[in-house]
């Protein structure tokens, strides 16, 4: 008697632990089932080579569609520059116009499997792209290409992009296509960096008539999604509806611990006191091993003064978020405008907000 009673409870126990499992999966299963169904779908898009290009392409269209994950996209994206007809050529110019960086980002680098000629129209005209990823991914294939139709937008970047290693780049591409001398390391003094750029903008005034004359056309962020309809409740206390703010929201999720949210802090500090008017600032912060005394300490002593929020299994699930640095720019109609993925700076920030 005593036996059965002992495997009677035994039961009642395992059936508890099934339930509370069942109870409590959906975090946790949901980012689980998410990694299963864009495995997935990469498996299909691979098997997709087999088929002919007009067999291909619609298939493809499907997947790069705003429906489909962010990793999907961008594996299919991958697919769409190994088929070589027109059609998969104007597909990877409208995937430029995706909110997600990681999506266009991509198209830059795959640019090199198209023809020539295209590659060059796309690499250029991500050469004013508002984010500077984007445009550096675009330098050093053009620089790879020897391509003499990038001269002229990559002296505008010389003239105009404040980012130094993005002017860096620039300086190197010039001198592998053109074969002019005027160069700095990187690791040189600031004056010597900044001769040598003046040098290629004197150069320019006489040997602009050897160039073709350029004008890049502009693929901005045209797509956007809605964003997740929650609230997000600040460490003192104030909650912002990600739906229905008065002003757009730039939200950077991030980590006092990580070596990249820390080198881009600088530049969301300087965007939030230029534009804290007009754009709200927040930070979520996720993992943080020393908890809210922590993240407002390290804040304290960085000079964040613009609102900070600890990140939630509820946030990482409603974002499907699996790193950081990750941030974004949220309309005041609450639709996702621009998504970067890895650490952005200023200049980033500020070409998105003229676009907004």
């Amino acid at each position: 008697m005593r036996r059965r009673a002992f495997w009677i409870a035994v039961s009642f126990v395992i059936m508890a632990a099934v339930g509370v499992r069942l109870l409590y999966r959906s975090p946790e299963d949901a980012q689980e089932r998410m990694h299963a169904e864009e495995a997935r779908a990469r498996e299909a898009i691979d098997a997709l080579a087999s088929l002919p290009p007009e067999q291909q392409l619609p298939l493809l269209r499907k997947y790069l569609s705003l429906e489909s994950p962010v990793a999907v996209r961008v594996a299919a994206v991958d697919s769409v520059a190994r088929v070589d007809a027109p059609e998969a050529r104007a597909m990877l110019f409208e995937a430029l116009h995706d909110y997600a960086s990681q999506v266009r980002v991509r198209v830059a680098e795959m640019s090199s499997r198209l023809p020539r000629e295209a590659a060059s129209e796309l690499l250029i005209s991500c050469l004013i792209d508002h984010d500077t990823v984007v445009r550096q991914t675009a330098i050093m294939q053009l620089q790879s290409l020897r391509e003499r139709r990038a001269v002229a937008p990559l002296i505008e970047l010389l003239r105009d992009d404040p980012n130094e290693q993005t002017q860096q780049m620039a300086m190197s591409a010039l001198r592998a296509i053109t074969g002019r001398p005027y160069y700095a390391r990187y690791t040189d003094p600031p004056e010597q960096r900044a001769k040598a750029r003046q040098q290629w903008l004197e150069w320019w005034r006489d040997a602009q008539r050897e160039y073709p004359a350029v004008q890049p056309q502009l693929y901005s962020p045209k797509h956007s999604m809605p964003a997740p309809d929650i609230t997000l409740r600040t460490l003192d206390g104030e909650t912002i509806a990600l739906r229905s703010s008065p002003k757009p929201l730039l939200i950077n999720f991030w980590g006092t611990w990580c070596g990249e949210c820390q080198s881009e802090l600088p530049d969301f500090i300087r965007f939030h006191n230029e534009y804290g008017d007009r754009v709200m600032v927040v930070g979520v912060a996720f993992d943080e091993p020393a908890g809210e005394q922590g993240q407002r300490k390290f804040c304290a002593e960085q000079g964040v003064r613009y609102p900070q929020a600890l990140g939630t299994e509820r946030i990482a699930d409603a974002f499907h978020l699996h790193g950081v640095p990750q941030t974004l720019l949220i309309d005041t109609q609450g639709r996702i405008r621009f998504w970067w993925t890895g650490a952005r700076d200023f200049g980033t920030l500020q070409r998105a907000l003229q676009m907004l």
